[in-house]
């Protein structure tokens, strides 16, 4: 899933990371014992204390990784200044809404780690508090803003905080429920042409939602 460095302590630690990204998303925190995340790493068991103090350590290690990944793809939105232009807004949204919806609904590795993220969500704790603090906060007041600015709302309402959460959420369906999304679409996989379609429609969307809530 992820490229591995050529130095021996990097590749263990990096195959401990994908091995509890692996486990802890399919089976839940508790579930799973260092002996199992050893083996799954083909390392030995010491190293997930030599590396992370520990298995909270490798957890809130899986929990970095993935928002450092994410991180990358929310970049080109977040880098630049908030645009005056209410066009210029929603531009920037519909390029930030394709790039997360192009990796989340085709990326292989994205599957690992949706199935992560939901297990750590449900567990509130010192994890979700790291996600919440350093990903979903930033890139949702981020994406808030650009709402604003398209729609001439404040960004802090109630309102625009609901409507990017349902932005997100339309995407995150097609991760989190794929194989009902299979079935009904008669599609054996999502590809770049199945990709292309969702992302049609994620666009569709993010514009009526946007045209609903313009200010006249």
């Amino acid at each position: 899933m992820m490229k591995q460095a050529k130095s021996g302590g990097e590749a263990t630690r990096l195959a401990l990371i994908d091995a509890g990204l692996k486990l802890f998303g399919a089976h839940g925190y508790d579930a799973v014992s260092t002996r199992q995340l050893a083996d799954a790493a083909e390392a030995n068991i010491g190293s997930i204390a030599y590396h992370f103090g520990g298995k909270p350590g490798l957890r809130l290690a899986c929990a970095q990784f993935v928002a450092e990944r994410i991180a990358t793809l929310a970049a080109p939105a977040m880098a630049q200044p908030l645009p005056a232009d209410p066009a210029l807004a929603v531009a920037i949204m519909e390029g930030a809404i394709e790039r997360f919806s192009r990796f989340l609904v085709s990326s292989r590795e994205a599957g690992t780690y949706a199935a992560f993220m939901l297990r750590e969500i449900m567990q509130p704790g010192d994890v979700v508090d790291y996600i919440y603090d350093t990903l979903i906060s930033r890139a949702h007041m981020r994406l808030c803003g650009l709402f604003g600015v398209a729609t001439g709302h404040d960004p802090e309402s109630s309102l625009v905080k609901a409507a990017v959460f349902s932005l997100l959420g339309q995407v995150l369906y097609f991760r989190i429920a794929r194989p009902i999304v299979l079935k009904r679409m008669d599609w054996d996989d999502i590809g770049q042409a199945e990709a292309d379609e969702l992302v049609v429609v994620f666009k569709t969307n993010l514009k009526g939602l946007i045209a609903a809530h313009r200010k006249v």
